[in-house]
C-alpha cells in the first residue's frame, strides 16, 4: 500500500468520522421510532382519493368475524353491491367494506390495484386481524395484483374470492378492442393475450385460500370454464352445484348458489367447496335477503353500467393497452 493511500486508513479517517456519526446520533432521539416505507411500489394515488374510495359499514374493530372488501368492475360499489352482498354479509356477520374508484373501473387496473392495497393496510390496520378480498369480474384482478406486487398484502389476506372473473381473459374483450383499436384501459388489460394478464400469470402468493366462482352462461366473459380458471385456486362453476342453472355475469352477484359458495369459503379454513353445499339451494334462487326487489335492483344494476360506459368509453379510449409498470415486467 502507498503511503498516499495510508494516510486515509482507519486512524486517520476516523477523525472524519466519528464527528458525523455524533450529529447524526444528537439528531434522532433516543428511543424514537425509525419511519419504515410500506414494502412494494410507492403508490401514485393521494392519500384523499384514496380516502374517498373507501367505504366501510361497521366497526372494523369491533370485527368477530373476518371483514370483507368489496371491489367492482365498471361500476360504482353501490351499483354492483348495494342490492346483494353489501347488505347480506353484514347481516351476516361481515364487516364490510367497498371501493368505488372514481374511474368506475375503466382506468389502468395497475392504477386501481393501488386502491385495493392502501384498503387492506387500512382494514387489518383498523380490525387487527386478516380480511377477505373479493370482486366481481375485473375487479378480483385489482385484489390478484395487489397480492402479487405488495409483499406485505398477501400475508394480512385470509380468503381471496373473484365472481366471474377472466383470470386467462375475455374474447369479448380482445374481438371489440382489436376490431375498433380502441378501448379503455381495462378492456385491453382484460382482453385474451394481454401483458397485463401475462405479468398476473404464475404461482399465486401464499397465505390467502383463493375460490374462483364463475358460470357458464357468461356472455361477457368467454370462454367458459377457461376464461374464469385460476391455476392453484378452488374453481367451481355454478353448474357444478345445480346443472344448468340460468345465471349470467350480472345475475351471479346476487344467485343463492353463487352466494352460498362465498359464504363457505368465509366460514371454512381454505376455500370454497363444492361437495359442502346442499342440494336444497338449487331450489331458492335469490340471496337470502333478496325479496322480490331484487330482480328490479339488478335490472338498475346492469342499466347503470350501461350508462356508465356510454360517458366512459368515450372519455378513456386509447389505441393500445397501457405498458406494464417497471416493477411488473
Amino acid at each position: 500500500m502507498s503511503r498516499a493511500r495510508q494516510r486515509w486508513s482507519w486512524p486517520a479517517a476516523r477523525l472524519l468520522v466519528v464527528p458525523l456519526l455524533l450529529i447524526g446520533a444528537a439528531a434522532t432521539p433516543v428511543g424514537a421510532a425509525v419511519p419504515v416505507e410500506p414494502p412494494g411500489p410507492a403508490l401514485s394515488v393521494t392519500d384523499a382519493d384514496l380516502d374517498r374510495a373507501l367505504t366501510c359499514s361497521g366497526d372494523l374493530a369491533d370485527a368477530d368475524r373476518t371483514p370483507v372488501l368489496l371491489t367492482p368492475a365498471f361500476s360504482t360499489d353501490k351499483q354492483s353491491y348495494g342490492w346483494n352482498y353489501l347488505q347480506s354479509l353484514p347481516r351476516a356477520g361481515y364487516p364490510t367494506c367497498s371501493l368505488s374508484l372514481p374511474d368506475r373501473g375503466y382506468g389502468d387496473l395497475q392504477v386501481a390495484a393501488e386502491y385495493v392495497v392502501a384498503a387492506t393496510r387500512r382494514m387489518h390496520e383498523a380490525a387487527g386481524r386478516p380480511i377477505t378480498l373479493m370482486g366481481h369480474q375485473h375487479g378480483a384482478l385489482n385484489g390478484l395484483w395487489a397480492l402479487r406486487f405488495w409483499p406485505d398484502v398477501a400475508p394480512v389476506v385470509e380468503d381471496f374470492i373473484a365472481l366471474a372473473t377472466p383470470f386467462r381473459g375475455t374474447a369479448t374483450s380482445a374481438l371489440a378492442c382489436r376490431t375498433l383499436r380502441s378501448c379503455p384501459p381495462a378492456a385491453w388489460q382484460i382482453a385474451t393475450g394481454s401483458a397485463y394478464l401475462a405479468a398476473l400469470d404464475g404461482p399465486l402468493p401464499t397465505g390467502p385460500s383463493y375460490t374462483s366462482i364463475a358460470t357458464v352462461f357468461d356472455p361477457l366473459i368467454v370462454p367458459q370454464p377457461r376464461a374464469s380458471r385460476l391455476e392453484g385456486a378452488s374453481n367451481v362453476l355454478v353448474q357444478d352445484v345445480c346443472p344448468l342453472r340460468p345465471v349470467e355475469h350480472f345475475a351471479i352477484l346476487g344467485d343463492h348458489v353463487a352466494y352460498s359458495l362465498v359464504l363457505d369459503a368465509l366460514q371454512h379454513e381454505g376455500p370454497a367447496d363444492r361437495r359442502r353445499i346442499s342440494r336444497l339451494t338449487c331450489f331458492r334462487a335469490g340471496m337470502p335477503g333478496l325479496d322480490a326487489s331484487g330482480l328490479p335492483r339488478l335490472v338498475v344494476a346492469a342499466g347503470g353500467a350501461v350508462t356508465g360506459a356510454l360517458t366512459q368509453v368515450p372519455a378513456t379510449s386509447v389505441g393500445q393497452e397501457p405498458a406494464l409498470a417497471d416493477y411488473a415486467r
